[in-house]
């Protein structure tokens, strides 16, 4: 049985098997990664990202990724879960991710999220095996069925770090907030509409340190456990919304 952290964790993975190596680490964080940016979604830019279709995540999904479930009209990225499965699961979710790899730095997306038992939308920092790396993830999520609280979590080379769970104070489905985080050297710093909600410190080593790609998700689970309760779809298309993303790289940039 998949146990909750694990499950949120590997949201946004395509492979999980574990490589080892701080040589690989050290050779990522030293290549391929992309600059800062700021995305205002004026339309579908097709060489920063790319719509994942036509297949799942594993047997906790109960959604396949659908293309058409990622639209960008009005200024603002749609992520949907609708019941017009691409996939042999029953309905079909949304994933927008980079094409290209983003290390240390800052990244800010600002979302309303989707409030319905058995759905997540989430933010998440990852590589792993399809990249030839180590799995590494730092990410965050908003459970549909309590939108008052933020699930934070982090992977090193392929070991998990329990989620924390964070009260914001709000309701993430009835308005548009920052949710973000800080990646450094020897910490990552979670931060909401701008403001610092929790913080690890460790050694690199223990810390993710490969550059990721940006996932921007909305998928619901199967089952009726406590973490994400039983998902009804509702009869109508659930939207997550994001106005805008920006990725902040550091000011001494590893690439230089």
């Amino acid at each position: 049985m998949r146990t909750r952290t694990a499950a949120f964790l590997i949201a946004s993975t395509v492979g999980l098997a574990v490589l080892g190596g701080s040589a690989v680490k050290a050779a990522s964080l030293l290549g391929r990664t992309g600059g800062s940016f700021e995305e205002r979604f004026s339309g579908f830019d097709s060489s920063r990202w790319q719509r994942s279709d036509g297949w799942s995540n594993g047997s906790y999904m109960g959604c396949g990724w659908s293309a058409g479930n990622t639209i960008v009209a009005n200024g603002h990225l749609s992520l949907s879960i609708t019941d017009q499965p691409v996939t042999r699961e029953r309905y079909a979710c949304a994933e927008y991710r980079t094409h290209r790899h983003y290390g240390l730095g800052i990244y800010s997306v600002n979302l309303k999220a989707v409030r319905a038992d058995g759905v997540m939308t989430t933010v998440s920092s990852f590589t792993g095996r399809p990249f030839g790396d180590p799995w590494d993830e730092v990410t965050l999520g908003i459970a549909g069925k309590d939108t008052t609280k933020l699930e934070i979590g982090y992977v090193t080379n392929g070991v998990g770090h329990r989620d924390v769970i964070v009260d914001l104070g709000f309701d993430a489905a009835k308005g548009f907030h920052t949710y973000g985080f800080e990646r450094r050297p020897d910490g990552i710093t979670w931060m909401v509409d701008g403001k610092p909600v929790h913080t690890v410190k460790a050694a690199p080593a223990d810390l993710p340190q490969a550059p990721g790609r940006l996932y921007l998700q909305l998928w619901n689970g199967v089952g009726n456990g406590p973490w994400l309760k039983e998902f009804r779809y509702p009869g109508t298309p659930l939207v997550a919304e994001v106005a805008w993303v920006r990725y902040e790289e550091p000011a001494a940039t590893l690439n230089n």
